[in-house]
């Protein structure tokens, strides 16, 4: 009965949503999204272009047609998304808007039902399941139309499946985490130094098949030109580069304080030692059905270690504080330890209203790379309670066996 509750309500809210934007959502408030890049690029293969998606005057052409000028942005994830993206092509950019924002508000408003067989938490009370919408980068992923809320979602339903121990099933799903390829390049390593090795194979699988999709959009030589036009846009300097300092994860942190802009030898540095934390958590502890913490730390270690990872991609942590929040409710507050996790969890929804607050009007002018620190204070607290608290447990079950 609340599955079919929760179901009807995610139906109901991407409706009410949908109906609210359709008749005040205009182009010029679309323009300056990241949604028109994916629009361009779906546009582009709908027309059967395909196999010229990944060349600047493609893009900036179908940019121009849609907006009538030039961005300076372009289209960067795999083939094969911009082609689950085609059918919304067929649709007014306006008209599109509505439509992905809606399955965006569905998918955050359905994650209650994924959880709930495997967060005890969200089980008892669904609504804890509805925290995104209170999480101030699932918001700005909303607004900018981009597909943070679809990762998220997609890491749940590995988590769930990994939970079930169906870990092929989790490694093909976690596979979907190619539309941004970057997070995988460490989550991959940390799941095989678990002994994860049916996820890595279902991972595999799921990559060689997405790979094989993503060539019939553009050819193996157009795959080809994906990856090199990735690198392309990286080193670019001025307009339509990355930005850095915008970023949450340690590359952010090193630019916006100053340290080394232009190098790529810190930021290296910096993410060998937060991979380093990592393997020394799936050292201590295994991802079971009694021990998500070692996956929340999984996912919060991807996300700092990762070259990219933009604010709103930090929708991803809603899983781990959800796995945090489970820890706290079955062992108590009584610990320093779980203190300074419900402290973390508490920063992590606050820190960045209170930059946003101080810092200016957008999100991009709030100093946002701090936000790095606050992360990794949460891995510590995390990785603490893994480490110590798996410790107590064990001198606690020696002593009731003596």
């Amino acid at each position: 009965m609340r599955k079919l509750i929760v179901i009807a309500g995610a139906l109901l809210l991407a409706g009410m949503v949908g109906a609210a934007l359709a008749p005040v959502t205009h182009r010029a408030q679309i323009e300056n999204t990241d949604f028109v890049n994916f629009y361009a690029a779906a546009s582009i293969v709908r027309s059967g272009n395909g196999a010229k998606l990944y060349q600047q005057n493609t893009q900036d052409a179908a940019v121009r047609s849609v907006l009538g000028r030039d961005l300076s942005e372009y289209f960067l994830h795999p083939p094969f998304e911009a082609a689950a993206l085609a059918p919304l092509a067929s649709l007014s950019i306006e008209r599109a808007f509505v439509v992905w924002t809606a399955i965006n508000v569905a998918a955050l408003a359905l994650l209650p039902l994924v959880l709930m067989p495997c967060i005890p938490l969200v089980d008892r009370r669904p609504y804890f399941g509805l925290l995104g919408f209170c999480f101030l980068p699932v918001l700005i992923a909303l607004t900018l139309g981009q597909d943070s809320i679809l990762l998220l979602f997609i890491i749940s339903l590995s988590y769930l499946l990994m939970h079930k121990q169906m870990d092929v099933g989790s490694g093909l799903v976690l596979a979907l985490m190619a539309i941004k390829f970057q997070y995988l390049i460490v989550l991959v390593p940390l799941l095989l130094m678990s002994r994860k090795w049916r996820a890595g194979a279902g991972l595999g699988l799921g990559c060689a098949s997405l790979a094989f999709l993503s060539a019939l959009v553009t050819g193996w030589h157009g795959l080809w030109h994906y990856f090199r036009f990735v690198h392309t846009i990286d080193t670019l300097r001025g307009p339509g580069a990355p930005n850095p300092a915008l970023m949450v994860n340690v590359r952010g942190f090193l630019v916006g304080a100053g340290w080394a802009p232009h190098s790529l030898v810190y930021p290296a540095a910096g993410a060998a030692v937060l991979l380093g934390l990592g393997a020394v958590c799936a050292r201590t502890a295994s991802v079971t059905p009694k021990n998500g913490l070692v996956f929340a730390v999984y996912i919060a270690v991807a996300l700092t270690a990762a070259p990219y990872a933009h604010f709103p991609d930090m929708t991803l942590l809603l899983l781990p504080v959800l796995l945090a929040m489970d820890r706290l409710v079955d062992t108590g507050m009584g610990s320093i330890r779980a203190r300074l996790i419900a402290c973390a969890c508490a920063s992590l929804f606050l820190w960045p209203v209170l930059l946003l607050a101080l810092g200016g009007h957008y999100w991009w002018n709030s100093r946002i790379y701090l936000i790095f620190p606050v992360i990794v204070f949460f891995i510590a607290a995390l990785m603490s309670e893994i480490h110590f608290g798996e410790e107590l447990t064990t001198c606690r079950g020696k002593i009731t066996a003596t």
